[in-house]
């Protein structure tokens, strides 16, 4: 196993942090080309510890370089006010002055009313209106309502991250279990 296997293992740690991890990973690749973890079984034990040393080092300079990135980050989030909460991830925002209908990404929540495809049970209908209450109480209590937009539609619906006071509204959901990640089994009438 080489050593570029190892710390790849650890690339989810990084993984908002891309560029510099693929700086981390092209100087593990030059190491690697000149002393690879295979060879380093016949080399003393000092030697091999120094390796792993430097490559340690080198890594930390890395996060601590990456650190000072995401500091500057040029993050483009859109400010918003609350017009009115359809369901848990369904609202009517007014982005820059006009009413915009914003999809939570990436979550599933139950539905208030029965869909034309699907099973729906009365068991859904209360967990839907327990995420709704959920999703109005904390984006009427918010002090600052923000998107990180995926995608606009055609129509001009939104689909994006909504963070109510620099927390995610889907995340939040997750956590109380009135949603579900997008494509995974709806367990609202189980």
């Amino acid at each position: 196993m080489s050593f570029l296997a190892t710390i790849s293992i650890e690339a989810h740690v990084v993984s908002r942090i891309w560029l510099p991890f693929r700086k981390i990973m092209s100087i593990c690749n030059y190491l690697d080309r000149f002393l690879p973890l295979s060879t380093l079984r016949r080399i003393s034990p000092t030697d091999t510890n120094k390796y792993r040393a430097l490559v340690g080092i080198i890594g930390l300079l890395q996060l601590m370089a990456s650190t000072a990135v995401v500091a500057a980050c040029l993050c483009t989030y859109t400010p918003a006010t609350l017009v009115e909460v359809l369901d848990a991830s369904t609202m009517i925002l007014n982005i820059k002055g006009e009413p915009t209908t914003v999809h939570l990404a990436g979550i599933d929540t139950p539905k208030l009313k029965p869909q034309s495809t699907g099973t729906w049970c009365e068991s859904e209908g209360t967990k839907a209106l327990q995420a709704k209450q959920f999703a109005s109480k904390l984006l009427l209590a918010a002090s600052e309502i923000t998107l990180d937009e995926e995608r606009t539609t055609t129509a001009g619906e939104i689909t994006a991250v909504i963070y109510v006071d620099n927390i995610s509204l889907g995340q939040e959901l997750l956590y109380k279990y009135l949603a579900i990640e997008s494509g995974e089994p709806v367990p609202w009438c189980d």
